[in-house]
């Protein structure tokens, strides 16, 4: 049985997460809270899981749940005004937390600010790139840039939903996924449902996939 830790647990997309990974019997699910009353905020399941109580921004207390898990979904929304190098610090202590005896895959929820245009362009550079998330979207691009460049001792994910992510949309049960690419304007039309997007993160932990991918609704 493979250990999965949910970071962001609370969240819609991590709630979601949790829902897909809650109907495979191979997965024992913990739940990343923030404070312990935050468990109330959790889907309602018919399976249990289990919840643990993690600062983020402490190593020791991600290790304590990291150290023993097979698979860590890094689905944490960092809101506001985020230094540019927000990600990347915690992408690093997750790492310094990992067992390294233990082969541990990381998964992580990517942002549309860090898609590739022309002229070494990113999409948060884009007029149309949404102002109130600007510090995340610069954030996602250096992570991305970070993850694609460097080695590691685990094996990683990193994936994209298109610029329009719906929150409340319709289940479709499907959606299409790309692989990186130098040129990725075709993706900025498409658009996906938290509830798609949440289906084929479940799909990237049982399967594995590895690197990076762009996720959209199924055309």
């Amino acid at each position: 049985m493979q250990k999965v830790l949910v970071l962001g647990a609370t969240g819609r997309t991590g709630s979601l997460v949790i829902e897909e990974l809650s109907k495979y019997k191979s997965i024992q699910l913990v739940a990343g809270l923030r404070k312990p009353e935050d468990k109330g905020r959790l889907p309602r399941l018919k399976a249990a899981i289990e919840t643990a109580v993690i600062d983020i921004d402490d190593v020791c207390s991600l290790r304590k749940v990291l150290i023993d898990s097979d698979i860590v979904i890094q689905a944490i929304r960092l809101r506001e005004d985020i230094s540019k190098d927000a990600l990347i610090d915690l992408d690093r202590r997750i790492q310094q937390a990992l067992n390294p005896s233990k082969k541990t895959h990381l998964v992580t929820v990517g942002g549309a600010g860090s898609l590739k245009l022309a002229n070494n362009r990113r999409f948060w550079e884009d007029e149309h790139f949404p102002r109130q998330t600007l510090p995340r979207g610069i954030a996602h691009a250096k992570l991305r840039d970070y993850l694609e460049e460097s080695s590691f001792d685990h094996t990683w994910t990193y994936l994209i939903p298109p610029p329009v992510y719906i929150a409340q949309g319709v289940r479709s049960n499907s959606y299409d996924f790309y692989p990186s690419a130098q040129r990725e304007e075709f993706f900025l039309n498409k658009s996906i449902s938290y509830a798609d997007f949440a289906l084929a993160i479940a799909d990237a932990v049982m399967e594995e996939w590895q690197g990076v991918y762009l996720i959209s609704g199924k055309e």
